[in-house]
């Protein structure tokens, strides 16, 4: 418990903290100077928030090495298993197969000395690939690069990382700044005996001063449209950063056709394992937006703190 505690402290502070280090630009003398900032930095606020596709992590990425200027936090670590459901339709080839590939969310994570000698540390980016063992380091790969980088893997393995890497391409990022970054992924979810679909939405930050990060992950649920997306669940879920999730899937024999499971077929058993925090009013109504501003993202930071501080 005591290191669950931690994690919601770290939380907590990171929250308090998270739109404390802000820089101030330093005074141009000549106007067009000034003027040529100006728009640079509006623009520069508009793409923190602005909808876009999420980075994927170049192939051959060491996971992770903290030592690298980029790509050197683990955010998040999910290896799938066969686990439940109608596993006895699937053979033991395939299943033997699933786990060979994680999900893999890297962050960059960089350091610069400010005024007066502190270390200031800022969320630069954000990214998700496939990894696997490739002469006995994990390693990010792609469908073209895995046999050059040494990862060996089998006609199964291979098939699902092509189709695997066509799902990261729906990941989207909500928002990004210096210190947080918010993005959705399209996830089928073993919810009341069915396969149902939501979105993963989840939400990384650092404490500007000390570097830590932390990670929450909730559910959202679209109409059948994909608009008018609200919160599914009572609660959240805190989760240490790099955590290596032993990520569960369902089988559902129903969705299968001569003997061949369709991408339904499959489902997460639940989100990566962590504190589950109960919802309050606010908090709901904010983490549900499809799009976010400096207004309403500091709205949602001042929900979940609170949300956090009750715990």
């Amino acid at each position: 418990m005591n290191l669950l505690r931690s994690i919601v402290i770290l939380a907590i502070v990171a929250l308090q903290l998270l739109f404390s280090c802000q820089s101030c630009a330093a005074q141009q003398s000549a106007a067009n100077q000034a003027a040529a900032n100006q728009a640079a930095a509006k623009q520069a606020a508009a793409n923190q928030f602005a909808v876009q596709p999420i980075a994927i992590v170049p192939p051959g990425t060491a996971v992770v090495d903290e030592s690298a200027v980029r790509w050197n936090r683990a955010v998040l670590l999910a290896t799938p298993r066969i686990a439940s459901g109608d596993v006895s339709k699937l053979s033991e080839a395939v299943r033997n197969a699933v786990p060979k590939l994680t999900l893999t969310i890297l962050a960059s994570v960089q350091t610069t000395q400010a005024d007066g000698g502190a270390q200031i540390y800022t969320l630069r980016e954000i990214g998700v690939a496939y990894s696997a063992q490739a002469d006995e380091r994990l390693l990010t790969v792609s469908s073209d690069s895995a046999p050059r980088l040494g990862a060996k893997l089998d006609f199964y393995s291979r098939q699902m990382l092509s189709e695997n890497e066509k799902q990261l391409a729906s990941v989207k990022l909500v928002v990004h700044t210096a210190t947080l970054a918010m993005f959705d992924a399209p996830a089928i979810m073993f919810r009341d005996g069915q396969h149902k679909d939501f979105i993963t939405r989840h939400l990384v930050w650092i404490d500007a001063n000390t570097g830590k990060m932390a990670l929450v992950i909730w559910l959202l649920q679209t109409d059948r449209e994909g608009n008018n997306a609200s919160v599914a669940g009572a609660s959240l879920q805190v989760v240490a950063p790099g955590t290596r999730e032993d990520r569960k899937i369902h089988v559902d024999g129903r969705s299968f056709f001569l003997g061949i499971p369709s991408a339904r077929a499959f489902a997460l058993e639940d989100l990566p394992p962590g504190i589950q925090v109960p919802w309050n009013d606010t908090a709901r109504q904010l983490a549900a937006q499809s799009s976010y501003d400096e207004e309403s993202i500091r709205a949602l930071a001042s929900a979940l703190n609170a949300m956090l501080s009750n715990r």
